[in-house]
């Protein structure tokens, strides 16, 4: 039996489209305005282009498992890859005024996450299973 809050993708940026839709679908079904939807679906985005980029180094024979799930008041993303591994949280904020005044591009998803999202878990299982998890409140 098929579970309707999991998806499998290529890991290509070609899928985000699906990817996004998904999430606000089932956001949107759980009860979360509009303006969290969308940073949620901006932390999944970058999540998974790190993942297509630093992990799968954009190979898209390689595959993201995604998962939704609901507890109490928040909503749960887990995602599934192998590949090189990444833990967002050992990732500092970067001194803004720094970063404009260099004229630099990119590098800001990690924080955007740490931002909208109220916490984010990686656990590297081996040499190669990844798993990254995404929760956000109902009330933040």
């Amino acid at each position: 039996m098929s579970n309707p809050n999991k998806i499998l993708f290529a890991s290509s940026t070609k899928n985000l489209a699906f990817v996004r839709d998904f999430i606000e679908s089932k956001a949107s079904g759980f009860g979360f305005d509009e303006r969290s939807i969308n940073q949620i679906i901006l932390s999944v985005d970058e999540a998974c282009t790190n993942i297509i980029k630093h992990a799968h180094h954009y190979d898209e024979k390689k595959h993201i498992e995604m998962e939704i799930k609901f507890d109490k008041d928040q909503i749960i993303i887990i995602m599934n890859y192998k590949g090189k591994g990444f833990d967002p949280n050992d990732i500092k904020n970067p001194d803004m005024k720094e970063y404009f005044s260099k004229f630099k591009v990119g590098g800001l998803g990690v924080p955007i996450m740490k931002k909208f999202m109220n916490k984010i878990e990686y656990v590297h299982n081996n040499s190669e299973e990844n798993s990254l998890t995404l929760f956000k409140s109902l009330q933040s």
